[in-house]
């Protein structure tokens, strides 16, 4: 295969009249997918908007995503996905970082358009999925399926997408994943869990996240449907698997949870789910019980990022067959698995040298996967990438005899809250904007719901005081609302070193030292 739209025509030459999307009480084909795809593909190039150009999308979940997915393959673009839970400041910045030609919005996020409309550099189409114009020179997005089919010459080292991932600097990195990369991750997968055309996945995670991206083009590799829900609450989870007959679903433990105890989860017919997948921590045993006993399923955990495309690693089914009596056992819901086929895996230590097993050490990866490198950022891109092919993740893990991997640390300063990436910078940068903050070090604190939180450590000019709720509103102007505090330890001192550098160690030591797990 050459591309993602590659996986479309497969199915279409096979089985066209098989159904590939399910989405409310709208259905389509996958030959019906393939020509809506080369149709939206025509329409973009009536537009002017040719090979390379890149797209950026603020959309929920819904049929149309496959629409993009597979016609922005078709037309040669590059698919540029926005977090809509970011600040207007973060996804302007993302929209001209990547130079984007075109600009795709759900009615929903009209007022986020207008509010950066302005300040946009590149942009020269808007594309809205509503029925009414939101201003006079949006385009509707239905116009662009009134136009002959088109495909443009692809190779599998083309972009396909740029994903946007937090920075250690303070600035979002777009991580280039190429055809080539998506594919390769699709089929690793697809071998390692043995999808098939009977499946029927369920996405109920935003599929602007790669995460879910890649459960998508993994059961299109396979045949099988996809079914979707707007944004995820649990009704909506339950009601989606009964109607749909779901067979598979991409959820984060804090979703798995809040469906273990939801007070209507046993009046729905749950019986097609078999596997549930779920990433970004581990689950706690007690959850994963509870959610055993209420979908009857297997359940399989994912490890990676953005960069790896993202999957490294799968802690398979029979892996969560846990024995209570049995440590060994129990412990191994701590792993996020073995290296998936298609990558290697090396725990490399200080010196470079391969870590004993137990040791820890910086997690490399090597595979098709392995991004191309970060959009307009050639010196971060060489700091992770070598010329060898392997990727340094800058997470800390150990690897047991059996080669099960556990994380035990991030080296990069990020928190995971809810399957969320949180970049402490990011959130320090807003906080240090008050004039009352001194100083200030931002670390993630264990939370049941949601693994971590973020919690910033506060040291106060003399004479100007400021309250906790007033410091975690003053943030919320300027980043995510999600990637502000939860909560503000105000000290008279921050920990450093002799070089006056802060030691976020011991400030994590604090609160995690009832933990063995440093992270969620």
């Amino acid at each position: 295969m050459r591309s993602l739209l590659d996986q479309v025509r497969h199915w279409v030459v096979k089985e066209p009249q098989k159904f590939m999307v399910y989405d409310e009480d709208r259905k389509f084909t996958y030959e019906q997918i393939y020509d809506r795809a080369r149709r939206f593909s025509g329409g973009l190039r009536k537009l002017g908007v040719g090979k390379k150009a890149r797209i950026g999308v603020i959309m929920f979940n819904s049929y149309r995503w496959y629409d993009l997915y597979y016609g922005l393959s078709a037309a040669g673009c590059i698919l540029v996905p926005l977090n809509f839970r970011l600040a207007n400041p973060e996804i302007l910045y993302q929209i001209n970082d990547s130079g984007c030609k075109v600009l795709i919005f759900d009615p929903e996020f009209t007022n986020v358009v207008q509010g950066i409309k302005s300040s946009l550099k590149t942009v020269e189409h808007f594309v809205y999925t509503g029925e009414t114009s939101p201003f006079d020179e949006a385009i509707p997005y239905d116009s662009l399926l009134d136009a002959e089919p088109f495909e443009e010459n692809i190779t599998p080292d083309n972009v396909f997408g740029i994903y946007y991932t937090g920075g250690t600097t303070g600035l979002a990195k777009g991580v280039m994943l190429s055809h080539k990369n998506i594919l390769a991750n699709a089929l690793n997968f697809a071998t390692d869990v043995h999808f098939g055309a009977d499946h029927v996945q369920l996405s109920a995670a935003p599929m602007f996240h790669l995460a879910d991206g890649a459960m998508n083009f993994t059961i299109t590799l396979t045949g099988g449907a996809h079914a979707s829900i707007k944004a995820f609450e649990p009704v909506a989870v339950f009601q989606a698997i009964e109607k749909f007959k779901c067979t598979t679903a991409l959820l984060v433990p804090t979703m798995i949870n809040m469906l273990n105890n939801h007070p209507d989860a046993t009046k729905y017919d749950l019986s097609s789910l078999r596997l549930i997948v779920y990433g970004a921590s581990p689950i706690a045993p007690d959850v994963l019980q509870k959610a055993i006993d209420l979908f009857q399923c297997d359940f399989c955990q994912l490890y990676g990022m953005t960069e790896a495309g993202p999957i490294l690693t799968v802690l398979q089914p029979e892996d969560h067959k846990v024995d209570p009596d049995n440590p060994e056992s129990v412990k191994l819901l701590r792993s996020c698995g073995r290296e998936v086929t298609g990558v290697q895996l090396r725990v490399v230590d200080k010196d470079g040298n391969d870590a004993k097993p137990g040791e820890a050490g910086e997690i490399w990866a090597r595979g098709d996967n392995i991004m191309m490198g970060y959009w307009g950022k050639p010196i971060e891109t060489e700091e992770v990438l070598h010329e060898d092919g392997w990727y340094e993740t800058r997470d800390i893990a150990q690897m047991d005899e059996n080669n099960y991997l556990y994380v035990v640390d991030r080296s990069k300063d990020m928190i995971i809250s809810g399957a969320e990436n949180i970049y402490t910078v990011e959130v320090e940068n807003a906080v240090y904007k008050h004039p009352a903050v001194l100083e200030a070090a931002v670390i993630g604190v264990p939370d049941d719901r949601w693994g971590e939180v973020v919690k910033a450590c506060v040291v106060l000019k003399q004479g100007m005081p400021v309250t906790e709720s007033e410091l975690i509103e003053f943030c919320r102007q300027h980043i995510a609302s999600y990637k502000c505090p939860k909560s503000v330890d105000f000290m008279g001192s921050i920990p450093k070193s002799g070089a006056g550098k802060i030691l976020k160690r011991e400030l994590r030591e604090m609160y995690w030292k009832e933990h063995e797990r440093r992270v969620g």
